[in-house]
């Protein structure tokens, strides 16, 4: 336990976090200056936005549609945002019921809630609820309405419901997960658990032969530096269902064999990128994950290669590298390829 800069206390949050972001009211009208700016720029000053009409007397009565703002809420701890809810549009008094399950090692010391409405021009901020992590580390049921400080209106509180547990009393996390008698894999990932795959680790991603010497290993067996490029080039070749690829600097223009030791596989002459296409085309889906270089300091490609699949089959999204990005939830470590087969891991 520390001290933060600020005086409080920084606790290690280390379990999972059951939250949901149930509600809000009373929000404020974020979107007036918006709706001038759209008159501005698209001259519909003279046109009105009409949302029922009622008869009486013979005569049709417009009501013009009441503008307010599109809210949605971000949760944050330092550096990493973990969860975030849908946008509902044009309401005052939103309703999500949205639930996260979140995984958390970090120090806090404060659950960061951010109420913001998406705008034509970026996200504003409503406000902010803090919860202190020394009251969620308690593991006590935290079922309230929490007013949002810095909103331009009184009365503006969301309701949230959460509760922590700790990893020490999670009894996946202390035996693993061969102890669990449903045999469902970790909880809450994207992929179910799946039996005969394989993880194939590698020292080097590429040794030519001849130039290590011979190593004997126990029980006189020899090591041998594997292939990594020519191994992930027959796996995307061989894959009928599935390739999928999270990386840092996937370049579309790489050939992944370029001293080859063996027979090339069906595709193998080809770049990363054509081949890609090529298995794509044959039916399989292509999925690429690859980190957002920003500002192009990098030099990874990764715009280059977004733009070599814009039209294609292939579906390739770039992930920014800070957690308030739309896709911020994910950082490339490491480099991955995943399909029918197996993974193999960079």
């Amino acid at each position: 336990m520390e001290e933060s800069g600020s005086g409080q206390q920084v606790i290690y949050l280390h379990g999972d976090l059951d939250l949901k972001i149930i509600e809000a009211r009373h929000l404020p009208n974020m979107d007036v200056v918006a709706q001038h700016f759209r008159r501005c720029f698209t001259a519909c000053d003279n046109i009105e936005t009409r949302q029922a009409s009622t008869e009486s007397d013979g005569q049709h009565r417009h009501h013009r549609k009441i503008i307010t703002s599109d809210p949605y809420v971000t949760v944050s701890v330092p550096q990493a945002t973990v969860a975030r809810t849908r946008v509902i549009k044009n309401s005052s008094d939103p309703i999500w019921n949205e639930h996260f399950d979140i995984p958390l090692a970090h120090p806090v010391n404060n659950l960061k809630f951010q109420v913001k409405d998406n705008d034509l021009f970026g996200a504003e901020l409503i406000g902010t609820v803090e919860i202190p992590a020394q009251k969620i580390a308690s593991g006590e049921l935290i079922s309230s309405w929490y007013p949002v400080v810095g909103s331009s209106k009184p009365n503006t509180a969301i309701r949230l419901e959460l509760k922590f547990t700790p990893f020490e009393t999670n009894p996946a996390y202390k035996h693993g997960i061969a102890s669990d008698p449903e045999h469902r894999g970790v909880r809450h990932t994207y992929f179910p658990l799946r039996r005969g795959s394989s993880v194939r680790l590698y020292q080097d991603a590429h040794v030519p032969d001849e130039l290590l010497p011979k190593i004997e290993l126990d029980g006189g067996k020899v090591y041998k530096p594997e292939k990594c490029w020519e191994d992930i080039c027959q796996a995307i070749s061989e894959a009928h269902h599935m390739v999928y690829i999270v990386g840092w600097s996937v370049f579309h223009k790489v050939k992944l064999v370029r001293e080859p030791s063996r027979k090339l596989p069906r595709g193998g002459d080809l770049t990363l990128g054509d081949l890609l296409k090529y298995k794509s085309e044959e039916g399989v889906r292509v999925l690429l994950l690859i980190w957002d270089d920003t500002f192009g300091k990098m030099e990874t490609h990764d715009k280059d290669t977004k733009k070599f699949f814009k039209h294609s089959s292939v579906t390739c999204v770039l992930a920014p590298r800070y957690a308030s990005g739309t896709l911020g939830y994910f950082k490339q470590k490491v480099n991955l390829i995943y399909n029918d087969n197996g993974v193999s891991s960079i």
